[in-house]
């Protein structure tokens, strides 16, 4: 007996704009998603005093007007505000979940045997995931609007973007776009600052970061710095810009090879294409202070221990 060979899935991820995200969050809304995750009364009683009592006034020529109370929204800079509204984004969380529980949507996965995934969230910013077929979108779709409805959320559909799968066939796309109501984008060009898409080529995905470190190191060029100043630019600063980047990627050995080479340069207080002697190679230089060297972390070697923390 022969098995019959499956063919390959179709997937969309689909990226939600929601405007004006925190000053739209509904007040009861957010009380009864903490009631239903089961908060003490007592704390859900003191949360919503502090997001019900704050009043505004508008300057008109420099005075003030009457105060204005605001019936919905939480305001943005305090510390609690982020948790706030990720207790409100829980709402469409559990939404997702229970229709993909139900087998209504699928997500996707990495690789064979890696769980599914179908939503990846961080505060506003929302990817989904489902497979791109008519039922899955009109799912999504239902539960976008109720989400809305619920917590009075507006979803811009005209900033947000669909992206497919390389084999989903175009009567499928235009179906899953006239269903969702968005546009087709070829990539996410980023998602929380880093790059989407990571092919074979990653050298050219991530020299962004050559190109902000050496910006940052021009604008020092010109100062008189001594070598403590300098020493902690480059620890501060310079080697700083690729932490966030290095904690979720390995960027290639020529990159980590570049970027110590500018910092080696501004070092020794090399200037554009000018030539100055390095006098200690950069491998001694990364040595730490007791063993001679001046502590500068092995970019490589950091990298690493970043992804395995």
């Amino acid at each position: 007996m022969h098995a019959r060979k499956k063919g390959k899935k179709v997937s969309v991820a689909l990226k939600l704009d929601i405007s004006k995200a925190y000053d739209r969050v509904e007040w009861h809304f957010s009380q009864s998603i903490m009631e239903k995750m089961g908060f003490p009364a007592v704390w859900i009683e003191r949360v919503m005093s502090y997001v019900t009592t704050p009043s505004f006034s508008i300057l008109v020529n420099g005075k003030p007007y009457d105060m204005i109370q605001p019936f919905r929204g939480i305001r943005q800079g305090d510390p609690i505000t982020l948790y706030l509204f990720l207790l409100c984004a829980e709402g469409l969380t559990a939404l997702l979940k229970k229709a993909e529980s139900n087998g209504r949507i699928n997500g996707v996965s990495i690789c064979r045997g890696a769980p599914k995934i179908a939503n990846l969230m961080f505060a506003d910013d929302s990817l989904l995931f489902c497979q791109a077929i008519r039922a899955e979108g009109e799912t999504i779709a239902k539960i976008l609007q109720t989400y809305a409805k619920a917590s009075r959320q507006s979803i811009n559909f005209e900033k947000s973007s669909a992206y497919f799968s390389n084999n989903t066939l175009e009567r499928q796309k235009g179906q899953m776009l006239e269903i969702l109501g968005v546009h087709e984008v070829d990539q996410f060009v980023n998602y929380l600052g880093l790059p989407t898409l990571i092919g074979h080529a990653m050298y050219n995905t991530f020299s962004y970061l050559n190109d902000r470190v050496w910006k940052k190191l021009q604008g020092w060029k010109g100062m008189m710095l001594s070598r403590a100043g300098k020493e902690i630019l480059i620890k501060a600063v310079a080697q700083s810009i690729a932490t966030y980047t290095m904690s979720v990627f390995q960027i290639p050995l020529k990159l980590c090879n570049e970027l110590e080479a500018l910092h080696a340069r501004f070092w020794w207080s090399q200037v554009g294409n000018e030539r100055k002697i390095h006098w200690r190679s950069w491998d001694k230089l990364t040595a730490s202070k007791k063993e001679g060297g001046r502590g500068f972390p092995d970019l490589r070697a950091f990298n690493l221990a970043m992804l395995a923390k």
